[in-house]
């Protein structure tokens, strides 16, 4: 039977005065049940424009799993899920004529069945379903709701208009309202390492689909699931904030002959994608999974040759990007840089024989302790003394990068590990940059990408960095521990990204009285937006954590701009190009009066 990791969190969030959303998630004891049934995973969300909305979300909740864990042997999923969803939906239309009459109680739902490789989503309303394969989310259902319908007839486009719209919470589907309630089916085909997402629109509104694929395959479902909550709530979810993560461990093969299911196990060899249990090279045994992004995994396994180190962490790309010459240069670029660095605060690499390797991999010490995202998300704001610390330290480690001239580019606290020893490491140098090597120029920010809070104007415009852009990144860092707000909040990431490029952070001491003015100039100092006017070096902002008695004030806060609004420029340039159109148009039809009044 598919074997799942499952991790649940919910939300009021930071508007609303109560939770409507309820979760579920059911499976059964044996492998018979599990085989012939499979699991359930559920969320809904009761619609808060009618009374009760918690009752009927928390009804068609447990309706739906008691009909799943009891409904006879069926073989069909599609089956399986109509008897789900048109119990639940009789439960709170019922429920709502014996409070006070029809359309009372309302909810949406949407329900994911797994059963051997393949996952059945039942879905009403406007939560969601994601497919997350390779670090790709793709989005299983499609919104019932005006706005998503005004979408799909082409009256406008909802990216840069539904967010702003008042029909954007108008539902055209939910339980409870109707006798009936009509469901869409759909179905997907998963692998071991995939990951199925529920999240309610609080959720989906607030982070773009590449920032969910990066933080759920990066981080265990538990933290992933805190992660994803506390993004929604620091950019001002309007609604509560739920989120479902089911990591699909391992899938039952099945073949059918005759329309009986015939299982098979599914023996593993070197050819297949690694899991817990393989060796590799008879040397590295997997013993857990840590995390999986789009293009490799990464695991802990045992180093059977009784090293120093008698566990290690082993990042292993996935086999269908192994034969690709351009990410094999990548990755190899990847392991030359981490070998080529030897620092306390920076990851260790174990150098492995290139002729013993059965397939590309790179082998590191194994940490204990915590990212510093984790951290920041239990101390928030962070005491000012501890933060100073442990940036004066991180600068200490990217001195020394930049000094063998490599660029990290991707700093991000996600990436930053602090010991359970006290130390820290710098980590994941897979898009930095060193002189010497292929140049690799940074494309810009796109939705595919993971969360832009640390990156630096430059790179959003899509320039090659330099030191200077790990210094940006490590000033927002800074900023972000010791006030417990990103240096930029908005609803989605290219607000953000809008927001660095025309404009500054809000002054730090705003959020935090126990910042010193020149703490505070120190911050602004790292986050210029103009390379030439940050440290030159990150050893001089080390120097200035460490010695802040010693800043000279220079007014740089005095001198803050707030940035410019998102669609300031569209709403002046739409006119002069409506105009622009008219003559055109006119012509247009006069050529086709002529054609079609033939003289």
């Amino acid at each position: 039977m598919m074997q799942l990791t499952v991790a649940i969190r919910s939300d009021k969030g930071p508007v609303r005065t109560s939770n409507q959303d309820s979760l579920a998630f059911w499976e059964p004891d044996s492998v018979d049940q599990g085989r012939e049934r499979g699991a359930l995973a559920l969320i809904a969300d009761g619609v808060g424009g009618m009374s009760k909305g918690d009752v009927a979300s928390k009804l068609a909740a447990q309706t739906a799993v008691e009909i799943f864990r009891t409904t006879r042997k069926t073989s069909s999923l599609n089956g399986l899920l109509w008897q789900v969803f048109n119990r639940a939906n009789l439960a709170v239309y019922d429920q709502g004529m014996a409070e006070g009459g029809e359309g009372r109680m309302q909810t949406t739902l949407t329900a994911a069945v797994f059963r051997n490789n393949q996952v059945g989503i039942g879905h009403v309303g406007d939560c969601r379903a994601y497919h997350i394969h390779r670090g790709i989310a793709r989005c299983l259902t499609t919104d019932h709701t005006f706005i998503a319908f005004h979408e799909r007839m082409g009256l406008f486009n909802a990216a840069q208009t539904a967010g702003n719209s008042p029909l954007r919470g108008g539902l055209t589907r939910c339980l409870g309202k109707d006798l009936i309630v009509t469901t869409d089916f759909v179905y997907a085909d998963v692998e071991a390492g995939d990951y199925i997402v529920l999240v309610c629109d609080g959720v989906h509104t607030s982070i773009s689909d590449g920032e969910l694929a990066e933080i759920v395959t990066h981080e265990p479902p538990e933290q992933a699931c805190d992660t994803i909550l506390k993004l929604s709530v620091d950019r001002g979810s309007e609604d509560n904030v739920s989120i479902l993560i089911s990591r699909i461990d391992s899938v039952q093969q099945v073949d059918y002959f005759r329309g009986n299911p015939i299982y098979r196990e599914e023996k593993k060899n070197m050819a297949h994608e690694l899991g817990v249990g393989d060796v590799l090279d008879d040397r590295f045994e997997i013993v857990d999974v840590i995390s999986r992004s789009g293009m490799a995994s990464i695991f802990k396994a045992l180093d059977r040759t009784g090293g120093e180190r008698p566990y290690v962490a082993l990042k292993v790309p996935f086999m269908q990007f192994e034969s690709d010459p351009a990410f094999f240069s990548r990755f190899q670029r990847e392991e030359e840089i981490g070998r080529s660095l030897n620092h306390p605060y920076i990851l260790k690499f174990i150098e492995i024989d290139p002729q013993t390797k059965s397939r590309p991999y790179i082998a590191t010490e194994l940490l204990e302790g915590k990212t510093l995202d984790q951290i920041m998300r239990e101390e928030k704001p962070m005491s000012v003394s501890k933060a100073i610390d442990l940036v004066a330290k991180i600068c200490d480690a990217l001195a020394y990068m930049h000094e063998q001239q490599i660029v990290h580019r991707d700093l991000k606290p996600a990436n930053i590990m602090v010991c359970n020893d006290g130390s820290l490491r710098i980590m994941d140098f897979g898009i930095a940059k060193a002189a010497g090597m292929r140049r690799v120029t940074f494309t810009g920010f796109s939705p595919s990408m993971g969360t832009p809070d640390y990156m630096a104007p430059e790179q959003v415009k899509g320039r090659r960095g330099d030191q200077r852009t790990d210094i940006y990144s490590l000033g927002a860092i800074l900023y972000e521990m010791v006030t417990g707000h990103t240096p930029f909040e908005g609803q989605n990431p290219f607000l953000l990204m809008q927001a660095r490029i025309t404009g500054d952070p809000e002054a730090p001491t705003n959020f935090n009285k126990d910042i010193t003015l020149q703490l505070e100039e120190i911050i602004l100092h790292a986050m210029e937006r103009e390379p030439r006017n940050r440290y030159a070096t990150a050893r001089e902002m080390a120097e200035e954590l460490r010695n802040s008695d010693k800043v000279i004030l220079t007014g740089r806060v005095d001198r803050l701009q707030a940035p410019k609004p998102w669609q300031s420029r569209w709403r002046h340039a739409k006119w002069w190009i409506l105009l622009a159109l008219i003559p055109i148009i006119v012509i247009a039809a006069a050529i086709t009066i002529a054609h079609s009044h033939p003289k």
